[in-house]
């Protein structure tokens, strides 16, 4: 089995492609606000690097916020259609979980204006509902998850962000979770709105 992986959801552009749950093809590099520009490009070049069509895609996998709303877009636009035309099962990830990697993490992701997205896991796992918060507040609430490493906009509270391999985890979270009933009704999270 094939499966595709997108996330266009933050500063970065992030490609791959899995066969038989293995990852054979990344591609995650800096593309800020050229998501729309890049994400066909980089996945024909996915593609193409791999000997593949899209005929060959089994699994759609998608990052579907929070995010950039723009971003976010993008890479569902790509996805739904691809799921849509080929009839393929399309699996929705969220954005901050996609960032957290194995071990206990928080993921905050700038929501702008002070305040930030943010995720906490235990191996992917949820220990929060998602949220967005003002950075301040964040920085208290730190006091009660000691142990945890702060990822991906960590710069703003004053940390040094590590790498993170967006599509290992992606990967590692889809073999977890059930394709969505209906392509078609798949929205965005939008934490703002809550």
């Amino acid at each position: 089995m094939n499966s595709l992986f997108i996330d266009t959801s933050t500063k970065y552009l992030c490609i791959g492609i899995a066969k038989d749950n293995n990852v054979i093809y990344k591609y995650q590099q800096e593309a800020i606000k050229k998501q729309s520009e890049l994400t066909i490009p980089f996945l024909k070049k996915a593609l193409d690097e791999n000997n593949m069509t899209l005929n060959d895609i089994d699994e759609v996998n998608v990052t579907i916020g929070p995010g950039s709303f723009t971003g976010i877009r993008i890479g569902m636009c790509v996805a739904k259609v691809l799921a849509s035309m080929k009839n393929i099962p399309l699996k929705a990830i969220s954005s901050l979980n996609a960032y957290a990697s194995l071990g206990k993490k928080i993921v905050i992701l700038d929501a702008k204006a002070k305040r930030v997205y943010l995720g906490i896991y235990n191996d992917n796992v949820k220990v929060i509902d998602e949220m967005v918060v003002e950075i301040e507040t964040f920085k208290e609430m730190l006091k009660d998850y000691d142990g945890y490493d702060v990822v991906l906009d960590s710069y703003l509270i004053g940390l040094e962000s590590e790498e993170i391999d967006v599509i290992e985890n992606m990967n590692r979270i889809s073999k977890t979770i059930q394709p969505v009933d209906n392509v078609d009704a798949l929205v965005p999270i939008y934490l703002k709105d809550r």
